[in-house]
């Protein structure tokens, strides 16, 4: 019998079809004779009623009476609706489960406001709920203070606060639920032909994170590295088996290029790293760098502080016809080797 920690995303819990699907993984974990431990975020993104980016616009109204402390208590509200909804629905299919804030949880923070660090979690308060055969499904990207204020985790914190859970319990994987099958080697909305990849290494997750992937928040890849803590990035919407972050020594197909991030830069403009393996930087930044050269007065050199990889600013009105064309050439040219 396996713990496993299971962490869905707003994209999960946005709809009721979702929720259903959500809750039909839950019920194959136990049907496998595992226990599960759920971790949530808010439900869907900005616009949708309880979404982070939602709530927080509330405050907009009084901008300058929203401090640190108010905008983080503002913003755990949205994990706290889903963690009661998501245990209603249990509830509902016979399935025990009780909605857990990151008090109830025992789970502490330290750090700054809007982007502090899991802190100690007290294990005993989860193990209670668990021996009572209780799903706990607990509030994602948040802790406490010492103060008892509300501290939250940075954007994609509930993927930290999942991993943080896993390690204080000694679980033996996490899984993070998401709208796509996996890490892929580039983000799928940019470049639909972008492969999903079976496994990365843990150094290899963090640096793709660092670079603007977004598909696990940096933190949370870093602390698994840390604790040794093997992840699964899995689909809500199918039955794949995702891509396995773990140790170096676990199975893996060798290649150079990693990936390619992309995330918004200043002035409305966007960034694009090409990220290769160690050590292998050098050949890959070459052709790089040779590909961008074709784009003279468009594309600009950028640092990424990282010697195996590289990194370029254009606009946003030619950066998706760059990407493609970028990407093809260091798939073809360095992917398989």
């Amino acid at each position: 019998m396996a713990l496993i920690v299971q962490k869905f995303g707003g994209t999960s819990l946005a709809e009721p079809a979702s929720r259903e699907l959500l809750a039909s993984k839950v019920i194959k974990t136990l049907e496998a004779g595992d226990k599960p431990i759920l971790v949530v975020s808010a439900m869907g993104r900005k616009g949708d009623p309880y979404a982070t980016d939602t709530l927080l616009d509330l405050l907009d109204q009084y901008p300058s009476g929203a401090d640190g402390l108010n905008r983080d208590l503002m913003a755990s509200c949205g994990e706290i609706i889903s963690a009661c909804l998501i245990a209603a629905l249990l509830n509902t299919k016979g399935i025990k489960a009780e909605p857990m804030t990151a008090s109830s949880a025992g789970i502490s923070a330290t750090g700054e406001f809007m982007d502090a660090n899991p802190g100690d979690i007290d294990p005993s308060k989860l193990r209670k709920v668990l021996e009572e055969g209780i799903i706990p499904v607990v509030t994602g990207f948040q802790g406490m203070d010492a103060l008892g204020r509300v501290l939250t985790l940075g954007r994609g914190g509930s993927d930290t606060s999942a991993v943080a859970i896993a390690g204080a319990l000694g679980a033996d994987f996490v899984d993070i639920y998401k709208d796509v099958p996996g890490v892929a080697k580039a983000d799928p909305r940019l470049i639909p032909q972008a492969t999903f990849m079976e496994f990365l290494d843990y150094d290899s997750m963090v640096r793709l994170a660092r670079h603007g992937a977004r598909v696990l928040h940096d933190k949370s890849a870093e602390l698994a590295r840390k604790l040794g803590m093997r992840i699964r990035v899995r689909s809500t919407f199918d039955d794949g088996l995702g891509t396995l972050i773990g140790p170096k020594d676990s199975p893996t197909v060798a290649t150079s290029f990693l990936g390619l991030s992309s995330s918004p830069s200043k002035d409305g403009a966007m960034r694009l790293v090409a990220v290769f393996a160690e050590g292998r930087g050098a050949e890959g930044c070459r052709i790089a760098q040779s590909y961008a050269n074709a784009w003279e007065g468009v594309v600009n050199s950028t640092e990424t502080g990282d010697t195996d990889a590289c990194g370029f600013i254009l606009p946003r009105e030619t950066y998706k016809e760059f990407a493609k064309g970028f990407f093809d050439l260091l798939e073809s040219g360095l992917g398989g080797r």
